[in-house]
Parts: structure tokens; sequence; C-alpha cells
């Protein structure tokens, strides 16, 4: 018996049978998950211990620990606020080549952060005393979007530094850092002041022209370190210490591994990382790897 054509196809469908896959059931592929994830990768195939996560933006974060502070979150970059010192122990952030661009104006003025719950350091307290609202996350980092802006610009960002310190070395410190992001593609930078017991409180003028302490700490010094884990098995670490006062000389002069800076903070670093991962990383430097690229005039010495 000869079945008709429209009978056979009716029966087809009803049967599933007719090889066609409903696409609308398939997961759906995350391009910024799947970027993350082929980031992630290089990391976690050494070690499946580690506990990288990520931001909503897609930032990597690697977690440290706090010492005097408690731990907050903004979009674009994590802190640990001590509030005895009124300003951070720490700040890291993710910087990409392509952030490196950004061209927004820079913000003109600092507001508390509104996340800190015992809150931060109110910018008057900066009034006429001897020291800049010097910028953790420096505001040159944070030109390719204006929340990364105008979040960088709360006093849980900033720390009392002499203006010949933040318009000197450490500015050099924080363009060669930008420029690190553009040759290796993407770092992470974590940065802050050390915080020790016979560090100084600034004073400063109050509405009533008077002198008045403050419990912003002074420090003695900054440290900076830069992670680069653009490569799997060439990630690389360098740490820098820098005395607030009387700083001469290269950068360089400043290198230290991470361990050290670990001894003078009492912060353990990167602590989501693989225990052998921070033990490769953390206990050495190789200066030559990161002076081969160094900023000069606005343009690289790649030696």
């Amino acid at each position: 018996m000869r079945i008709p054509l429209n009978i056979l196809i009716a029966a087809l469908l009803l049967c599933g049978c007719t090889g066609i896959k409903d696409n609308s059931q398939q997961p759906q592929t995350n391009e910024s998950s799947s970027l993350y994830q082929q980031t992630t990768t290089n990391q976690s195939e050494q070690n499946s211990s580690q506990n990288v996560t990520q931001t909503q933006r897609g930032d990597i974060i690697y977690t440290h620990s706090t010492k005097k502070g408690k731990l907050y979150h903004h979009e674009n970059y994590s802190f640990s606020y001590s509030e005895e010192d009124e300003q951070s122990e720490w700040v890291g952030y993710e910087l990409t080549r392509e952030e490196t661009k950004g061209k927004l104006q820079r913000k003109g003025s600092f507001e508390e952060d509104p996340i800190v719950t015992t809150e931060s350091a109110h910018p008057y307290e900066y009034r006429q005393c001897g020291y800049t609202k010097g910028h953790l996350a420096p505001a040159a980092d944070m030109k390719f979007d204006q929340t990364a802006m105008n979040e960088c610009f709360y006093t849980s960002n900033i720390s009392p530094q002499k203006q010949k310190f933040n318009a000197g070395i450490w500015n050099t410190l924080e363009m060669q850092v930008r420029h690190w992001a553009q040759v290796f593609s993407t770092v992470y930078v974590v940065t802050g002041p050390i915080l020790t017991n016979d560090c100084e409180k600034i004073s400063y003028t109050n509405n009533r022209g008077e002198k008045e302490s403050s419990k912003i700490t002074i420090p003695k010094y900054f440290y900076k370190i830069v992670y680069d884990f653009s490569y799997k098995g060439k990630e690389k670490m360098i740490g820098f210490i820098v005395p607030h006062e009387g700083a001469r000389g290269s950068i360089f002069d400043y290198a230290v591994t991470v361990d050290k800076i670990e001894e003078e903070t009492g912060i353990d670093f990167f602590h989501n990382l693989s225990k052998a991962k921070q033990a490769e990383l953390e206990s050495q430097i190789n200066v030559e790897a990161w002076k081969k690229f160094i900023y000069i005039n606005n343009k690289y010495n790649n030696q």
C-alpha cells in the first residue's frame, strides 16, 4: 500500500524522528566567559586547587589576605580598608592593553566611599595638611570607563603623599606599569602603603582655621606588585618598595620580591594561587625580563 507523502511526514514529526536538532534548548556561549576561562585555564591547569574568580566585567580577581583592613569590591578594583589608618592597606585590579588607551578626562574631586561601612576618610581631612591626595589605583589607569574613573576618586583609594613623591618616582612607576600592560597584554596590579605602628598621623586645618589631628596615617613606604600572567609557563612577578621621602635613581633600584613585601606588610598576596605557584613566583624576580621594556620619552625602549 502506498502511504501518501503528507501522512508520512506527519508521522515522522510525531515520532520525533526527523533528525532535526532543536537548538533552542542548547546552552548559549558567552564569549567573554570563554575568554576568561581560556585565560584562567593557564593558571588552573598548573594546580586544580586554585580558586581564581572574576568580576562582573570579566576581570580576574586574585585575592589577598587582610591584616588591618576589611575587604570590599568595586566594579573595577578590590581593596582592604584599614579604619585605624583611614586608607586601604592594598588595592588590586586588572589592567589590559585596551584599558590603557582610554581617553576620559580626569575627575576633579574626591568623595567618601559609600560602601565602606565604617566610613572612609573625608576629603576635608587633607586640607592644608602638607600632603597630596595620592591615588593608589591611578586615575590614568581608569580612563577607559566613567564608573572606573568615579570609583578611583573615592577616599578609600588615596593615601597622603608628598608632592615630590606623587609627581616624581611614583608617577614614573605608574607610567611604567601601564606600558607593561601594553607590552604584555594584561597585568594584575596590587599597590598600597606600608602601614606600621611607628607612622605619624596627619594634621589638617578645620573649618575654624584650627589645626586638628586626623586618623590618617602617613606611610614611610609604598609598595607595588605587578603580575604578568599573559602566557602560560611564562608568568612573572615583580615588586617595588619605594621610600616616601628621599627616593632617587631608577625605579629598579627599589625592585624586590613579593615575599619581601609580604614580610614588610604582613599580607599574604595572591593566596588563591596554588602554594607551589606562589613559591615559584613570589620568591624571585628576573629584573632583566621587566627592564627589557622600559618607557622612555613616550616610547618603548626594547633592549
